[in-house]
Parts: C-alpha cells; structure tokens; sequence
C-alpha cells in the first residue's frame, strides 16, 4: 500500500530539483512467513504469522517469463492436436514426425522452429511481419515455411494464416491483395508468444493505480518503463524485452538508486559526510521530472505501441535496437555516464548486431553455430575480435 501522503501535497507542484523528493510516499508491504514447530514429537505444525512494515522506496523484481501469454485464435477450440506453449518446450525428438505449427517469430519461435526442424515431418513459423509464404532448406530436406500471421482455425481443425490487407507492392509495382492459406492435419501448436507481466502482490488491497490486464503484456502508468509515474517510490526492475537483459537491468538499478540517494541528500543532507555529498554532485545525476511530465510521458509511452510504426499494445515495452538509446539515458539519469560507460554501451550493440546477423544466415532445423563464436572486446575502440568461429572457418575452407 501506498502512503496516503501524495507528492507535491506539501510543496504545491514538484519541481525538478532535490528538494521535492521529501515528498515521495512511503510504501508499507504486508507478507505472510510459515514456520513448522516439532512439539513432542508429532509431525510439524505450521504456524502462520503476518507482517507489516513501511519502506521508502520498493523495487519490484519478480521477472516476466513464467506467466505464458496466449493470444486470442479465432475458432482454437476446433483444434483436436496437441496445444502447448514454448515454456512447456523441452526436447524436439518429442515432435519427430509430426507437423507443427510455431506461433510467433521471435527469440522462443525462431530458435524452436529451428530445433525440431530437423526431425519433425513439417513446421510452419508463424511470424506476424511476414506477408508471403517463404520456405527454406533445399528439396529432400525437413524444411521450414515461414507463414504469415495465424488468423483463425476453421471447423476441420486446419489451421489459417492471412497477409495484411495492404502488403506493399511486387515486384512489377502492383499493389498486393490480402492473401490467405491453410494446413490441414496439424498435429500441434506451439505458441511463442511471449509472457504476460503479472504482479500477484498488487491487488485490490493495494491502494496503487497498476494496470497489467493479461493479453496486453503492457503496465502503465509508468516513466521510463521503470518508474511508477505517479508514485516513484515503486519502480520496476527489468520490463522490457528483446534486449541484452543484465547490462540494460543494472543500468535501470543504477538509475532507481541514484535517485534514491538524491531523496537521501533532500532528507538527510545534516548527515551526510562532505565526501559523499561531493560525490552527489560530482555524479551529475539528472532529476525525475514533475509528476505533471512523469504522467504525461507515461501517457505517450502506453498508447504507442513501442518505439518502431505501426505498433502494437503488445509491443509497448519493446527494445530491440532501440536499446541502446535506453541504456544512455539510463546512464545519464543514472550519473554513471561518461565516455567509458558509452564505449561499453556501443560494444555491446557491436557484439550484439554480429551476433544478429550471423543468426540470420542459419536456416532453420540446421545447427545453431553463431552461439559458438567467441570474441574479446575491445571498448576502447567500440569492437571485438573474433577468437573463434565456426561459420568463419567454414567460409575459409570453402574458398
């Protein structure tokens, strides 16, 4: 719960210096321990005990992959095969044979699609940005089809995929017509379609205005998609996707924590030592906002559907290459950064763009041999060198 105390209730309009974060409230969690207490013998009795205690700030840090997301399909109760999602995914010799369809191209779909390639009799990888059926591999292999967007199951159980209504142009400058095409006799669906965020601990006690509906896979409102842009002393660790997690996850730390110690310095600056208040200084951490621009950036941030056109609810919260840009201005608010901390930042997007590509040149149901390259950075310089790589040695002994 929230302290009903609300900011800018003592100081009229926050301003952006130190002074108004004597005005965040505080945050009071409730949580319930069971110990079991042998007495005479007899088998353990559990004892329940509640407890309630008032914080200054709360990191919310509980992760979002373990609630699987499963987009609404248009007629999935006719399907009679097997439905699964890509966290229940363990071993391809499971699909051997079989044909499967993937739904949803990204990291989980791409990389399963890949791995039961190679022993099931046919996979679709049902990708929303595709708009034409494309196939890969070469006559006589396993293959995969890459298929558009799943848009509905029919009445026997086969399984449609449909273009947009608008896909462009061909080749000659004719406009492309929606298009639509169907597998029968599927065996098993496969959605890897991410996971919704979910905060069981928020709930209707909880006097904190949270928005997370399922199916959405967005929170709001939320300033800079880490801190709760209403009450600041809440922020969350770790929402976006489809980024390098850790570097991006500590520089979100470092930013929550520097303004936390800027809350300090407002609240406690009597007993603060004159080197830790230099330090402050020296840091050059940039303020939150007022509540008004906090809101407002909260506001443009959940109705854009993410940062590339045209976007998606689904896609609020995410990165891809926009990632980098996000880990600057965390450094920034963070005070942590300076020309060290971008060359860091630029070496890993290096890092990450060659691994990208060399993904992209494995078909898929063939070996995943991008992850064996090895590289040592060079920050400095904003690159790496290659120690090894089996695609490279590849290349060699074929010219």
């Amino acid at each position: 719960a929230v302290d009903e105390k609300k900011e800018g209730s003592n100081h009229g309009e926050m301003q952006s210096t130190p002074s108004f974060y004597s005005c965040w409230p505080s945050i009071s969690l409730e949580w319930t321990t069971v110990t079991y207490e042998h007495v005479n013998g007899n088998d353990p009795t559990p004892r329940m005990q509640t407890h309630r205690e008032t914080f200054h700030h709360a990191l919310i840090c509980n992760g979002h992959y373990s609630l699987p997301s499963f987009p609404p399909i248009p007629g999935l109760r006719n399907f009679s095969g097997r439905i699964l999602h890509a966290i229940e995914y363990d071993d391809p010799l499971d699909f051997k044979g079989q044909t499967v369809v993937c739904i949803g191209a990204r990291a989980s779909g791409a990389d399963i699609a890949k791995e039961i390639g190679g022993v099931a009799a046919e996979v679709f990888l049902s990708d929303s940005g595709c708009e034409r059926w494309e196939e890969f591999g070469t006559k006589g292999e396993n293959v995969v089809k890459r298929v558009p967007r799943t848009s509905w199951i029919d009445d026997e159980g086969g399984v449609h995929f449909s273009s947009s209504a608008s896909s462009g142009e061909d080749d000659d400058g004719s406009t492309q017509k929606k298009q639509e095409w169907v597998v029968k006799n599927v065996d098993t669906l496969i959605f890897c379609s991410g996971y919704d965020y979910d905060f069981p601990f928020i709930n209707e006690k909880s006097n904190l205005e949270l928005s997370f509906p399922p199916g959405e896979r967005r929170v709001q409102p939320l300033y800079e998609q880490l801190w709760h842009a209403q009450y600041p002393s809440v922020s969350f660790i770790g929402l976006p996707h489809s980024v390098v997690p850790f570097p991006l996850f500590e520089l979100q730390a470092s930013a929550v924590v520097s303004q936390l110690l800027l809350q300090s310095s407002s609240l406690l600056s009597s007993s603060l030592t004159e080197k830790e208040t230099e330090g402050l200084i020296e840091s050059q951490v940039v303020p939150l906002p007022s509540l008004q621009e906090r809101m407002e950036k909260a506001r443009l941030d959940a109705t854009s559907g993410g940062p590339e056109s045209p976007g998606r609810v689904q896609d609020t919260h995410f990165l891809g290459s926009h990632q980098w840009d996000y880990c600057l201005k965390m450094a920034k608010i963070g005070g942590v950064y300076d020309e060290s901390m971008e060359n860091y930042i630029a070496t890993n997007k290096a890092l990450y763009d060659r691994s990208g590509k060399e993904r992209k040149q494995i078909l898929p149901g063939k070996k995943d041999k991008y992850r064996e390259t090895r590289f040592q950075r060079d920050d400095k310089n904003q690159t790496y060198r290659i120690i090894y790589s089996e695609m490279e040695e590849e290349k060699s002994t074929v010219s």
